[in-house]
């Protein structure tokens, strides 16, 4: 029988703790190295940074492994991708708004910036139609004053993702063989794309593919239950044994099949299109080992909770971050077109970062207090309850 109630009896608190360490690994990545920092000046070598990139991925095959089957692909586009776009159409005409009006009364020159075309640009994506990589191409890069749409291309991509999810998942789901040969015929067709074609699509749907691969990836671990076997099976030999090739894996991904950290751009390697294949293992190998670390923190109970924390509500963490981070650095420095936000020092990097998260956190509990007021239980739609099967 299918379900069909939203709100089980008992959470996986390991997909929360990841969902919430995922997060705040974007978030780091995107302060830290973002602000008066270039990504691409990381040292060479194994870069844990990329590690801590593995999260986005992450995001993706948690969003397939919570899919429930037996619902018709009109329920799923009405609840799960008409909510994704409204939040991304809100949060950038809103959040824009008032960061142009913002640095407009703190005294910076936007005469050269044009609203609409701007949340246009951020909405449908940016360099639409031009040729991925070519020269002046910065698909994804946050470089206006006005712009505050670092990770918005998530959105628009698991939009599209989930166009074809939904399309297949029910279908070949319960035969492994199947979700597998459509998991490589999806990660191939990426490839082959980048290859031939490589245009930017409006709303990065050349990434569509590639998503929904993750998100049957996600799908398929869920029905062999692997959470609950994460969370349950610690005393068993294999247990170890898959963690140890997970981590030899992930480790020689990172050395020697880098990401780059940009897949905003279409970029998943050094070996061009066809770093589609190493990328889609690095996330399988490197997202393990973040899952296997969720679940050791589950037994942390201060840290375990700060995470679950982020990971019940980090939908709006990750659409709010670099607007309250530029909110907050915007009176005290230049924010310009060299970097997302130039600050001077590390320190200063992580202060910024800290902050961020605590106004963001401070934002939740406002808005949980005001919908607990109103006799509402959640305020994120996106992390509605999940359990065990």
């Amino acid at each position: 029988m299918a379900d069909t109630v939203d709100a089980p009896k008992h959470r996986i608190e390991s997909l929360d703790i990841l969902r919430g360490a995922a997060i705040i690994g974007v978030i780091t990545v995107h302060i830290l190295l973002g602000a008066g920092r270039n990504v691409d000046s990381v040292s060479s070598g194994f870069n844990f940074a990329e590690l801590a990139y593995a999260g986005l991925p992450m995001f993706i095959i948690i969003s397939g492994y919570l899919h429930r089957t037996g619902r018709s692909y009109r329920w799923n586009m009405e609840h799960r991708v008409i909510p994704l776009l409204i939040t991304l159409f809100v949060s950038v005409i809103l959040l824009t708004t008032i960061m142009y009006g913002y640095l407009l009364l703190l005294g910076y020159d936007l005469s050269h910036y044009n609203l609409i075309d701007d949340m246009a640009s951020i909405l449908f994506g940016k360099c639409v139609f031009q040729n991925i990589g070519a020269e002046g191409y910065n698909a994804g890069a946050v470089l206006a004053p006005y712009d505050i749409s670092a990770g918005f291309y998530y959105l628009q991509i698991i939009a599209v993702g989930y166009l074809i999810f939904y399309a297949v998942a029910d279908r070949i789901i319960d035969d492994w063989r199947k979700t597998a040969a459509v998991i490589a015929a999806l990660v191939a067709v990426t490839g082959l794309y980048l290859a031939t074609i490589n245009v930017q699509l409006p709303f990065s749907a050349q990434l569509g593919p590639m998503v929904a691969a993750f998100l049957l990836t996600g799908a398929l671990l869920k029905s062999y239950n692997i959470a609950e076997y994460l969370e349950t099976g610690y005393r068993e030999i294999r247990y170890w044994l898959v963690l140890a090739a997970a981590m030899g894996i992930g480790a020689v991904m990172i050395l020697y099949f880098p990401t780059g950290m940009r897949m905003y751009n279409s970029y998943f390697g050094a070996y061009g299109p066809w770093s589609v294949l190493p990328f889609y293992i690095f996330a399988i190998s490197c997202g393990a080992v973040l899952w296997y670390i969720a679940v050791l923190l589950i037994r942390v109970p201060i840290v375990s909770d700060i995470f679950k924390f982020a990971g019940v509500s980090s939908l709006i963490f990750y659409t709010q971050h670099m607007f309250i981070a530029k909110i907050i650095a915007a009176p005290f420095t230049t924010l310009g077109t060299d970097f997302w936000i130039t600050v001077n020092s590390d320190g200063q990097r992580f202060a910024l970062l800290m902050t961020t998260l605590i106004v963001i956190s401070l934002i939740i509990l406002a808005l949980g207090r005001l919908h607990k007021s109103l006799g509402e239980e959640d305020i994120d739609g996106n992390t509605a309850g999940y359990s065990h099967s």
